[in-house]
């Protein structure tokens, strides 16, 4: 007969699994909250001091900021618009599952009567603990890598709008304000972001542009923000280089498309030959095993 306990330690370890796997999957984005962020004012920048009213993760997340050797991805934490703090709370949270997960496993084999010898879980936890300390360091390159793809999109078109501005006789300072307040997004909620605290700040729009463009790692912003110092500062003509600049960006962003399609498509070329031969082998050998075996 099996022991109630474990049963219930049976399922608790699927439930951890269960879990883990979870957090692993990208979730859907949350219609409600989308809509949200395309209609809410600017918030406030808050800084990274810890507030006693964050959450408790993220409040080991700051702490966990003073680690020796941590290496936060600003660029790419700014691109996803996630907290350095969130960040290393994750890391934490990864690194003390794996350290926990094969001392579980020793407990749930003991508690069968098939005892791991001690050397399993002191010897794999801090390993499988540093391999998934490295995992959100993954998952936000991924993210960020689908975010600047977005972001190029937002600048290709904020370009042509802004070009579409200074065609109507629009200043400069002008142009790139009500072109930002034309679109509708991420890219345009942080332009328009930028173009405000630049304008608090009693500093020109560009400087603004400027500062987002090193926030982010975004050269096509830097180069908005070159294209209208020069306009504003010289009073040069740059519908043309507007325009230019926009078609040489959707240029580079087909190109990578393309490029991606492609290695899909190669990828795709060897399940698609192992399906073939799988269904080949299944019509043949029937046939084949049956002139064989017949005397």
């Amino acid at each position: 007969m099996i022991s109630p306990w474990a049963v219930l330690a049976g399922a608790a370890a699927a439930g951890g699994l269960a879990l883990l796997l979870a957090e692993l999957r990208p979730a859907p984005p949350d219609l409600g909250q989308a809509l949200d962020r395309l209609h809410r004012t600017p918030e406030p920048r808050r800084d990274t001091a810890e507030n006693p009213a964050d959450p408790w993760y993220d409040r080991v997340g700051t702490r966990s900021l003073q680690l020796p050797g941590v290496r936060i991805p600003q660029q790419e934490l700014a691109l996803i618009g996630r907290s350095p703090a969130r960040f290393m709370a994750h890391k934490v949270l990864f690194a003390v599952l794996g350290l926990a997960l094969p001392g579980w496993f020793a407990a749930l084999a003991a508690l069968f009567g098939d005892g791991l010898p001690l050397a399993v879980p002191v010897l794999v936890g801090p390993l499988l603990g540093a391999l998934l300390w490295f995992v959100p360091d993954g998952i936000v390159a991924g993210e960020a890598k689908e975010a600047r793809t977005e972001y190029l999109h937002g600048i290709a078109a904020y370009l042509e709008l802004v070009a579409l501005e200074r065609a109507a006789d629009c200043g400069p300072a002008e142009a790139l304000r009500r072109a930002a307040a034309a679109g509708r997004g991420t890219v345009f909620r942080r332009i328009r972001d930028a173009l405000e605290r630049a304008a608090t700040d009693r500093l020109p729009p560009w400087d603004g542009l400027d500062a987002l463009a090193q926030e982010l790692g975004l050269t096509p912003l830097q180069d908005v923000a070159d294209i209208m110092r020069i306009s504003g500062v010289d009073g040069a003509a740059v519908y043309d280089t507007l325009r230019a600049r926009a078609k040489s960006l959707r240029g580079e962003l087909l190109s990578e498309e393309l490029a991606k399609a492609n290695t899909d498509s190669e990828r795709m070329v060897a399940p698609g030959s192992a399906l073939t031969l799988l269904m080949t082998v299944l019509i043949v050998f029937p046939a084949l095993y049956q002139m064989l075996t017949v005397q």
